[in-house]
């Protein structure tokens, strides 16, 4: 024996198309009836309707702005040389440690190597 072939097809959401979603908004926003009456006329729930206008509010907002440049074009200054910058910054950083040791070191100094000389004389 087989059991037949049954193919259900339900769906509980309903599509509403721009012009039907603004008719029953027109309708709701009669001062003679209530948002309620108007959801319960179309078997909506009330915030439904809610949401609606404020999407609509929100695109009316969106068209009054002025459209956004596509394309901003912006000019930047060419890059600085830092070769230019070491010659220029010469001179000496002295650092006096709370242990009494002193480093010196030219400013071209790598800030790594700088650290780990500074971390090895406090360990001392």
């Amino acid at each position: 024996m087989s059991s037949p072939t049954h193919i259900v097809i339900a769906g509980t959401r309903r599509g509403w198309t721009r012009e039907q979603k603004q008719a029953i908004l027109i309708e709701a926003n009669n001062p003679a009836t209530t948002v309620s009456a108007v959801a319960r006329r179309h078997s909506v729930a009330p915030s439904l309707l809610f949401r609606w206008r404020r999407e609509a509010l929100d695109a009316e907002r969106a068209a009054a702005l002025p459209p956004q440049p596509a394309f901003v074009p912006l000019s930047l200054p060419g890059p600085v040389s830092t070769e230019a910058c070491e010659r220029k910054q010469s001179g000496m950083i002295e650092i006096e440690l709370a242990t009494g040791h002193r480093l010196r070191a030219d400013t071209s100094v790598d800030v790594g190597v700088l650290r780990t000389l500074i971390e090895a004389l406090v360990r001392q």
